[in-house]
């Protein structure tokens, strides 16, 4: 296991350098100093974001938004998944919404939650315009997820107990955890660039968006954005490792609780 994640370690290292490769082309093929500047003014610039403790709190802030906002999009998605595997009425009902969503342009969506808001709450909009990008996407996940399952496992599973919240965490979470951690995975991603966009747009204070927003207003130069996106690479790998630390934590779990269910199957066999 950790074999595998010390060769994706590696290519992700490999990738961040091939970036680097594209991006000295283009520093050539440009040759502006104002809009490419070079690595060392960016990295400069980048620890100069390290010591600044607003840097730190739009971090915290950002990370908090779109934690709150895959919670909330995961959540409801996950139940309304299960609800429509059961009764696939549900499942055509939603079906157009999910449509209509996927192809409403973010920026369009977020000013019409604002007005819809009365130009208040700007964090309800971030949580609405967060969601209303990623529910679409974590249902269709996990339904799929749920629709792959074996026919023969749901009969077997029928003929003891009904869809409950018992079964559903107990028979349906282990048979879609890959679809769930690959959604999770998805939405962080995604989640992100939603909620950095929301606070760009809002003008969110003490956020990452905002911060990004006043270095484009006041035009202190490129180098302070491409450090806001070492940044944000960074704060994009961190939120990322969270559903696969869960993922272990859960897979570490599992297998004590199986081996604590042999052991006293295995004890109470011999008596």
């Amino acid at each position: 296991m950790y074999k595998k994640y010390l060769i994706n370690l590696l290519y992700y290292i490999l990738g961040i350098i091939l970036l680097g490769v594209i991006y000295e082309i283009i520093v050539l093929i440009k040759n502006d100093i104002n809009f490419t500047p070079q690595f060392d003014d960016i990295f400069k610039s980048f620890f100069n974001l390290l010591g600044d403790i607003n840097t730190y709190k739009g971090v915290l802030n950002t990370i908090k938004n779109v934690l709150i906002s895959v919670f909330i999009s995961f959540s409801i998605a996950l139940i309304f998944a299960v609800i429509a595997y059961r009764f696939n009425i549900i499942h055509k009902i939603l079906h157009p919404m999910m449509m209509i969503l996927r192809f409403i342009p973010i920026i369009i969506l977020i000013n019409i939650i604002w007005f819809i808001l009365a130009m208040k709450h700007k964090d309800y909009v971030l949580y609405l315009s967060v969601f209303s990008m990623l529910f679409p996407m974590i249902y269709e996940t996990i339904y799929q997820g749920l629709k792959s399952i074996d026919k023969i496992y749901i009969d077997a599973y029928k003929i003891y107990s009904n869809t409950t919240p018992f079964i559903v965490y107990k028979v349906y979470m282990p048979l879609v955890f890959n679809s769930i951690k690959g959604s999770l995975l998805n939405a962080l991603g995604l989640g992100i660039k939603i909620a950095l966009s929301c606070e760009f747009i809002l003008g969110m204070r003490e956020t990452l968006g905002y911060l990004i927003q006043g270095e484009v207003r006041n035009g202190y130069g490129f180098e302070m954005l491409y450090a806001y996106i070492l940044i944000l690479i960074i704060v994009s790998v961190i939120l990322e490792l969270i559903p696969l630390v869960l993922a272990l934590i859960y897979g570490k779990i599992s297998k004590e609780r199986a081996k604590k269910r042999f052991f006293d199957y295995g004890c109470k066999t011999k008596d």
